[in-house]
């Protein structure tokens, strides 16, 4: 995954030399064999993430829809999607919720650029409040972890290779050793 990280640093040097004058929202979808993965940036791209955070102290229950039906676990589906179209919120047996997205991807390339884009976005919009990045790599994988104390949630961005393919998980869920 190390072939992909020097273009993508520079294409967010890059970005960050333009200016933004449009105010609107903007989606950018890349896709690849009927596989997208979507980023949205939009006048305040910190909003939805802040929305979650908060969300995570009333089990996400702003954003749930309907229930999955699954006998092993207490789940639902959400309106709110920071990447793919398929997240949802669950339970553990402690009664502490976690929200987390998954989308697959075939190529390596736009696994590694939509991993490197919403951490990107996430490390602006909570590195303004002390939360913390930590980052791990190998050939095959790509992790970021965000914390900021033992009372917030923790937020994981995972992507690794799957099969064929690759997949990118976003996730936020209760604070480390509880």
């Amino acid at each position: 995954m190390k072939n992909y990280i020097i273009p993508s640093i520079v294409a967010f040097i890059l970005a960050g030399c333009t200016s933004k004058t449009d105010q609107t929202t903007t989606t950018t979808t890349t896709t690849t064999t009927n596989q997208s993965v979507k980023t949205t940036v939009t006048p305040d791209e910190c909003s939805t993430i802040n929305n979650l955070i908060n969300g995570y102290e009333t089990g996400f229950n702003t954003i749930k829809t309907d229930k999955v039906n699954n006998q092993f676990t207490n789940q639902w589906r959400t309106n709110t999607h920071i990447i793919g179209a398929k997240c949802t919120v669950t339970l553990n047996k402690s009664e502490q919720a976690s929200y987390q997205c998954q989308t697959p991807v075939k190529a390596q390339t736009h696994a590694v650029n939509s991993h490197q884009t919403l951490a990107e976005q996430l490390r602006q919009c909570l590195s303004k409040t002390g939360w913390f990045e930590s980052q791990k790599e190998t050939a095959s994988s790509i992790y970021s972890t965000f914390v900021l104390d033992t009372k917030n949630p923790v937020i994981t961005l995972s992507t690794n290779q799957e099969g064929n393919g690759f997949s990118t998980r976003f996730e936020i869920a209760p604070p480390l050793g509880f």
